[in-house]
């Protein structure tokens, strides 16, 4: 997983997992949700039946340090990530619910071009204020033929460590 400080970096965006959901108490996640609709069946202590009437999905659920209202449900996405020059290994990178309206935007200027994500170098930066840190989405360039077919191999696995079987016991 990529942090902010080993931004900026140029690379592909491969996929993105959309409206991951987590909620927190005392350090500890107790309700989540891997399509912001419903609690995964693998939460310790879901919150609601669904993600739309729960209070800790609605604005003022939780007050910033900055007195601010928030939500106590946090939501990100989960981008895959290749670098062109290293194009056999994946990177992923979190993108915070500060950073879901620049990466939303982005999505949609691509998307408006009649591009998709994953033809498109994009250089991810972070942008710095006084009182937070957010993505920033770029157009580096876009990918020609050869690129593609180079992203579209597969990646580099480590080898299983289960022996190979003719699929009987003996």
């Amino acid at each position: 997983m990529l942090t902010l400080e080993e931004l900026p970096v140029e690379a592909v965006i491969m996929s993105a997992l959309r409206n991951v959901r987590n909620y927190y108490n005392d350090g500890k996640r107790l309700c989540h949700s891997d399509d912001g609709v419903a609690p995964s069946t693998e939460s310790t202590e879901p919150q609601a039946k669904k993600c739309a009437i729960c209070f800790n999905n609605q604005w003022g659920s939780e007050i910033t340090p900055n007195g601010k209202r928030g939500k106590s449900c946090g939501e990100f996405n989960q981008l895959t990530l290749r670098q062109l020059d290293s194009p056999e290994y994946a990177m992923s990178l979190r993108v915070s619910s500060a950073s879901l309206k620049s990466f939303r935007d982005y999505e949609k200027q691509i998307t408006s071009r009649g591009e998709a994500l994953d033809r498109v170098v994009t250089k991810i930066d972070v942008a710095r204020d006084e009182r937070r840190s957010s993505l920033v989405f770029r157009v580096i360039r876009f990918l020609d033929g050869d690129e593609l077919d180079t992203l579209n191999r597969p990646l580099k696995q480590e080898a299983s460590s289960f022996p190979v079987t003719d699929g009987y016991t003996h």
